[in-house]
């Protein structure tokens, strides 16, 4: 199938994401306040303890004022100072960004990642909690590795990220001389687990959907495009967008069908209607027999039924999304959104016949292995590249008044090369799990729950029900 995205031909040439700096207009406020108080006799011991360059000599001989968005706290200029002359301190305007899940250091992280494209690394140490909800129940399991694989990021190994969207042939038929007779599915392969959502309604949502089909096709991977958002521009891109359109909407849009690689039939706010689904994907199917179909459903209880559903009725893809602000106040409902319906499709023997995105609550680089661990094939990113772009952490279907994201015409490459630095960062970081378990593809991820642990396990394996009684 002709896509469009890259694959690799008979001369193996190793996936690289090319990362370079990409400093945006809007900056987050520092970490930490540093001040020097009147006190300071220029002695410059804080100059000589600073490894982070915050603390320089200026023009004039003197200690220069300090460079706080460089400081990580680690206060070893208020220790060596004679006089005590150095305060550090958190910065209140730091700690206001965000909210409870997409926290200020997340946020300081995804900026960070953006900007550079490299790992984040905090001199300081880890200083966080061990323990939380959601994502963060559980933590990847390092401890049955038989031969460590030795790539990394930079290894003589080469580790693969490529995942398979579409469905998989259940079984294969030969004829008597051995040639192939069943008919294999048709399914696309991405070199990274992880495509671009469509972004949240703004004034420069136009700019911005320019940006991630130019990044989408910089990764070979693909960028999800609302049929009303769709614009000329953005037809050079065509082989790497995934086109959403919403109920009875398939019959508007027939042209832009016909060229999609893949299709995604938005039901997120829709009851399940098995018979809208079947004459949905009959239509596409009939305009654009070579495209994928995808189902997007809000993630909710009755999720894994209408998951099971759409399986049944044909459709190669499901999209599972779950509402950023949902996971703000239930960050648990990522496990079981993507657990449940990858079990329930498990056993009913019909995993292998449709891929599972899942968007929502992606705020970090864990977050795409832990997804996998759970059952997903891909992840769906899209608050976490809007944050690398100003976006205050907006909810609901459109930006905040106000919100700092803004792309201009003349700010699209820069907004693309940011976007996938993002990726880049999070794939390094990928690569370093996989790595650490011993894996050479992120295929044999999916739905390894052994290789996991669950917060909630070891809890009970240590202390026991507490409802349990002698």
């Amino acid at each position: 199938m002709n896509t469009g995205v890259n694959r690799l031909n008979s001369t193996f040439m190793r996936y690289h994401i090319e990362t370079r700096e990409a400093q945006w207009r809007f900056k987050l406020p520092p970490k930490f306040r540093v001040k020097i108080y009147n006190n300071c006799v220029n002695v410059q011991e804080c100059v000589q303890a600073c490894v982070y360059n915050v603390h320089r000599v200026g023009e004039d001989g003197r200690v220069a004022e300090p460079v706080e968005e460089l400081c990580r706290g680690c206060h070893r200029c208020t220790l060596s100072c004679p006089k005590g002359a150095i305060c550090v301190e958190l910065n209140p305007a730091f700690e206001r960004l965000g909210d409870s899940y997409f926290t200020p250091e997340r946020i300081e992280n995804i900026f960070f990642e953006a900007e550079t494209g490299r790992v984040p690394v905090s001199g300081a140490g880890y200083g966080g909690a061990f323990s939380g909800r959601g994502f963060d129940s559980f933590w990847f399991d390092f401890s049955e590795i038989v031969r460590p694989t030795r790539d990394g990021i930079h290894g003589r190994e080469y580790i693969s990220t490529s995942v398979d969207l579409g469905r998989k042939p259940h079984n294969l038929f030969f004829d008597d001389s051995g040639n192939l007779v069943s008919k294999v599915p048709e399914n696309i392969e991405i070199p990274i687990p992880i495509i671009l959502d469509a972004p949240l309604s703004s004034s420069s949502k136009s700019n911005l959907n320019l940006a991630l089909a130019k990044s989408a096709s910089i990764l070979n991977t693909f960028a999800i495009v609302s049929a009303d958002d769709y614009s000329d521009d953005l037809s050079d891109y065509g082989s790497n967008l995934i086109l959403r359109i919403g109920p009875n909407e398939a019959r508007k849009v027939a042209g832009l069908i016909k060229t999609s690689p893949i299709v995604e039939l938005d039901y997120a706010d829709n009851a399940l209607d098995e018979n809208r689904i079947t004459d949905d994907l009959r239509f596409v199917r009939k305009v654009n027999p070579a495209a994928l179909v995808s189902a997007r459903f809000l993630g909710e209880d009755s999720v894994t039924e209408k998951s099971e559903a759409s399986v049944k009725v044909g459709v190669d893809m499901i999209h599972l999304h779950v509402e950023d602000e949902t996971v703000v106040h239930d960050p648990d409902v990522v496990k079981r959104i993507i657990r449940g319906t990858h079990t329930r499709l498990v056993e009913r023997g019909i995993r292998d016949q449709v891929s599972i995105v899942f968007s929502g609550g992606i705020a970090e680089a864990a977050h795409v292995p832990k997804s996998i661990i759970l059952g997903a094939d891909a992840v769906a990113i899209g608050l976490a590249y809007e944050i690398a772009l100003g976006c205050k952490v907006c909810h609901g279907s459109k930006h905040e008044a106000g919100c700092p994201l803004k792309v201009e015409e003349g700010d699209v490459e820069l907004a693309s090369q940011r976007i996938v630095n993002l990726v880049g960062s999070w794939r390094d970081q990928l690569l370093e799990v996989l790595g650490g378990m011993g894996l050479r593809e992120v295929r044999r991820l999916r739905g390894e729950l052994g290789r996991a642990i669950f917060f909630e396990e070891l809890e009970m394996k240590i202390f026991g029900d507490e409802d349990d009684s002698e």
